[in-house]
C-alpha cells in the first residue's frame, strides 16, 4: 500500500480521500478550513498542518483544489508540497479543473524537481467520487501512467489517456465548457417556456426524454421546474463561471472561436453578479428571473 499525501477535502477530495483509505492506503490530508476534515480523519487519515507536511516522504501527492490560485499554494508556496521531501519515484497528481497556463507550467516546475506529473482532472459529482465512478482525464507519459495506474483503481470508473501533460486539462476545460452551455441554454429555455404559459414540469419531461435530454438536461430539468432552491452544492454558479472561462481561454489560446463559450460565460457571470456565486448551478433560473427584474414564481404545488 502507497503512503498518499491528499491536498483539498472539499466536495471531491472527501470521496476521493475515502476511497482511497477504503483500498489500505496510508493518506496524510491537508485542507484549508480544517472543518471540512473531520469525516476523513474519522475514516482514518492523518491530518496535516501544511501542504508540505502532509507530502513528506509520500510516494504520491494528489490535489483537489477550486483554482490556480490554490493549486500554486498548494503545490509551490513556501509551506508547499513541493518543499517536502519527495523521492524522484514519486508522483504530482493534479485533479483539479485548472487553466491550461498553469497546468503546463506546473507541469515544468515538478518536472524540473525530478518528479513525475500526472496531469488528472476528474469528471462526476461528489457521490460519484464517494462511490469510485469517476471518469479521470489524464495527461502523462504511457509510462508514467501504467505506474500510477494502481492508485487510481479505487477512484475510477474509466480512465482516459489523452496525452501529455496538458492533455488531460485541456479535455476537461472543452468537456466543462460543453456542459456549462447546455445547463445555460435549458435555463433559458425554461425561463421562455414560463413566459410563453407552459407548465414547466411537463417542459422538464419533454426536454428530459427528448432529443434534448442530455445528463445535465435530465438532472436540472425536473429541479427548474420545481422551483428547488438553498440545494447542497455539487457545482456552484462560481465553479462554473470560473470553469468556463478557462474553457475560452484555451479555445482563445489555439485560435478557435469560443462564440457560444462566451455566451455561457455571460449568462453564469448573471448568477454570480445576482449574489448567487455560492448557489448550485441547478438555481441559475432563478438568477435569470432575476437579471430580468422577474419575481421567482413559489414552488408548485404538487398534482
Amino acid at each position: 500500500m502507497a503512503k498518499i499525501a491528499f491536498l483539498g477535502a472539499g466536495n471531491m477530495g472527501q470521496g476521493m480521500i475515502l476511497r482511497l483509505l477504503a483500498a489500505g492506503h496510508d493518506v496524510s490530508v491537508y485542507n484549508r478550513s480544517a472543518d471540512k476534515t473531520l469525516k476523513v480523519q474519522q475514516a482514518g487519515a492523518a491530518i496535516a498542518a501544511s501542504p508540505r507536511a502532509a507530502a513528506e516522504g509520500a510516494d504520491a501527492v494528489f490535489a483537489s483544489v477550486s483554482d490556480d490560485q490554490a493549486s500554486r499554494l498548494v503545490w509551490t508556496g513556501t509551506d508547499g508540497a513541493l518543499a517536502a521531501g519527495l523521492s524522484s519515484a514519486a508522483f504530482a497528481i493534479e485533479c483539479s479543473t485548472l487553466s491550461h497556463d498553469w497546468v503546463l507550467e506546473l507541469a515544468a516546475i515538478v518536472s524540473a524537481r525530478g518528479l513525475r506529473y500526472i496531469d488528472c482532472p476528474v469528471a462526476g459529482r461528489p457521490d460519484a467520487a464517494a462511490a469510485g465512478q469517476l471518469n479521470l482525464f489524464v495527461g502523462a507519459t504511457e509510462a508514467d501512467l501504467a505506474a500510477v495506474r494502481p492508485l487510481f483503481e479505487p477512484l475510477r470508473k474509466n480512465i482516459f489517456h489523452f496525452g501529455p501533460a496538458g492533455a488531460g486539462t485541456a479535455f476537461k476545460l472543452i468537456y466543462n465548457l460543453a456542459g456549462a452551455t447546455q445547463i445555460a441554454s435549458l435555463a433559458e429555455g425554461m425561463l421562455v417556456a414560463e413566459a410563453a404559459g407552459i407548465d414547466l414540469r411537463v417542459a422538464a419531461r419533454a426536454f428530459a426524454t427528448g432529443a434534448t435530454g442530455s445528463p445535465h438536461v435530465i438532472r436540472h430539468a425536473p429541479i427548474m421546474a420545481e422551483g428547488e432552491r438553498g440545494q447542497a452544492v455539487a457545482f456552484s454558479g462560481r465553479g462554473r463561471l470560473k470553469d468556463s472561462l478557462y474553457g475560452v481561454h484555451l479555445a482563445e489560446k489555439l485560435h478557435r472561436q469560443a462564440v457560444l463559450g462566451q455566451a455561457t460565460v455571460h449568462v453564469f457571470e448573471q448568477m454570480v453578479n445576482q449574489g448567487m456565486a455560492a448557489s448550485n448551478d441547478s438555481e441559475l433560473i432563478d438568477a435569470l428571473r432575476a437579471a430580468a427584474g422577474i419575481q421567482a414564481p413559489p414552488k408548485p404545488s404538487q398534482k
